[in-house]
């Protein structure tokens, strides 16, 4: 398949800041340390940058027209909550007065056409001193039947320096989505290399949990559960054009997954077409009174 120079410097364009903020070492390791170099490329360099469309466009979502949501901040995922629409997010603030809340993650509500002040999140776990390296990042947030809410998270299982890539995919649970109480063991770990950056979603009687394959642009590992706690691995995914970093919403007996690069649909997570070229890098998505709402990590 052959794409047009523009939309090969775009895509270019976003893989370069998302592997900026993937390879900085204070994001990989969420030690919550103080960058050394506030000038070098990493969490504290990107916002997130929020976007409305209406649903009559397919899920075609012009990225024209953006607003700041969240300042410092990547790797959004977006539901819809008791009070209205929330995004998590991993927040990487370096004024004196949130110093303390580097690298942690957080949320914000969407109050009167306008997103709230960040609120660190809280782990029943002890993250200080050698536990440092376990702490969740890339967050992905569901809502259960019962209204809990779950997180899905990568986790780093090595402490050695210099960083080591052993990543596998996690979960806590919540009551009230700002108080998580971790769940035992790896929700999807691969026994050939890292995994990390997952979308999960419930739909047609299973969880779907989509990551992707960094080492190889427009593959991705998919996996299913019947309970969101044990996934079994499935065949990858491939669609050239993009890469599988986002998140994914279900409209009408559909799902449609907003990549970097591309944006896809599908009814059974074997057959995918395409929805749109798009300009986002790691977007979150949500339905929500009416329209499309993403927020997308942006510089």
């Amino acid at each position: 398949m052959r794409f047009s120079r523009e939309i090969i410097s775009t895509f270019a364009t976003v893989v370069t800041a998302i592997a900026a903020l993937m390879l900085a070492p204070a994001s990989g390791l969420a030690d919550h340390k103080f960058p050394r170099n506030l000038s070098a490329n990493g969490p504290w360099k990107t916002n997130l940058q929020w976007i409305t469309a209406p649903l009559n466009r397919g899920f075609k979502v012009d990225d024209r027209g953006r607003t700041l949501a969240v300042d410092q901040a990547g790797v959004p995922a977006l539901i819809t909550a008791d009070a209205g629409l929330r995004a998590y997010f991993q927040w990487a603030p370096t004024d004196d007065g949130t110093i303390r809340y580097f690298d942690h993650i957080a949320f914000s509500d969407l109050v009167e056409d306008g997103w709230t002040e960040p609120q660190i999140v809280t782990f029943d776990a002890d993250f200080s001193q050698r536990d440092q390296h376990l702490y969740p990042f890339d967050p992905t947030v569901v809502r259960l039947e019962d209204a809990r809410y779950r997180m899905y998270f990568t986790r780093n299982n090595s402490a050695s320096r210099p960083p080591k890539r052993d990543f596998s995919l996690s979960s806590a649970i919540s009551d009230d989505g700002l108080h998580f109480r971790l769940e035992d063991g790896d929700r999807l770990k691969l026994e050939d290399g890292p995994i990390n950056d997952c979308a999960v979603i419930f739909f047609n009687g299973l969880w779907h949990l989509i990551s992707p394959d960094h080492s190889n642009i427009g593959v991705a590992y998919y996996a299913t559960s019947q309970d969101g706690l044990f996934f079994e691995r499935q065949d990858n995914l491939f669609f050239d054009g993009g890469a599988w970093l986002g998140n994914m919403v279900e409209n009408e007996g559909t799902v449609y997954f907003f990549g970097t690069g591309f944006t896809l649909k599908t009814t059974d997570f074997s057959h995918w077409q395409l929805v749109d070229r798009n300009r986002f890098a790691d977007a979150g998505v949500a339905v929500f009174d009416g329209q499309i709402h993403m927020l997308s990590v942006g510089r």
